[in-house]
């Protein structure tokens, strides 16, 4: 029978599995935790009821985080001057524009909302931006940031949904957000999300650390297992070497 087979050493063996697997099945679980503490973080709002703008973001607040999709009602009135379309976007694989319009949010002098009312091929063809009051379900988003500059600032083409562009564009200030119209308006094609939430760096970091811990103690375990299997089969060999032909002890 080898050595490491022995009766006595099977116990040794025993322990030194369910220490390795218990490690590797807590790290796994704490590994998992963290995955989906994140994915909780990062799930799709866009099919949630809708809530009031008021209750998720204010004129002058930084935009929530975790609010990204989140649909909201918002009522007001049209300031159609301030339309503009937003190139570079698809529809159906097809490029074209956003029609981007702001919503005063509330009275007419209140700061303003860019509502995404639609797609449409060419800005030409788009129907005119609408006016009066308003109420409507939308998808609410942040406002983009990929710091491509506006060529031609004397015309109404942007190349984002930016609020140092948008901002040209209107008389009054702007919410730090922009929401599309889950509902497109005036026959425009529908716009679709391009955001979604992210997972902070930051999120469920201490199950992922708890992961990597047990995962280092089974390690651990393991070396020690290696360490003493090597170290007793050096002292047998040493044993054997010193004496290949015991003389057995007379009784």
């Amino acid at each position: 029978m080898p050595r490491l087979l022995q009766p006595r050493l099977l116990g040794a063996h025993l322990l030194a599995l369910v220490l390795v697997a218990t490690a590797g099945l807590l790290g796994y679980w704490q590994y998992d935790s963290w995955q989906e503490r994140r994915a909780a973080e990062a799930a799709d709002l866009s099919d949630l009821e809708p809530e009031p703008l008021v209750d998720v973001l204010g004129p002058d607040d930084p935009f929530p985080a975790d609010k990204v999709g989140q649909p909201v009602e918002v009522g007001g009135t049209w300031v159609p001057t301030g339309t503009v379309y937003v190139s570079g976007r698809e529809h159906d694989g097809q490029d074209g524009y956003w029609a981007v319009t702001p919503m005063a949010v509330g009275d007419s002098d209140a700061p303003a909302l860019p509502i995404v009312r639609g797609w449409v091929a060419d800005p030409e063809a788009a129907p005119a931006p609408p006016t009066g009051p308003v109420e409507l379900v939308a998808w609410l988003q942040p406002t983009q940031g990929t710091n491509e500059a506006d060529s031609d600032r004397s015309d109404d083409i942007l190349p984002q949904v930016r609020t140092a562009d948008l901002i040209q564009h209107v008389d009054q200030d702007l919410y730090g957000a922009y929401a599309v119209a889950i509902e497109p308006l005036d026959g425009l094609e529908p716009a679709t999300l391009e955001q979604l939430p992210d997972a902070g760096t930051f999120t469920a970091l201490k199950n992922f650390l708890y992961a990597i811990e047990w995962w280092i103690f089974g390690a651990f375990a393991a070396f020690i297992w290696w360490r003493w299997v090597r170290d007793l089969t050096l002292q047998e060999d040493e044993a054997e070497d010193a004496d290949p032909h015991p003389v057995p002890s007379e009784p």
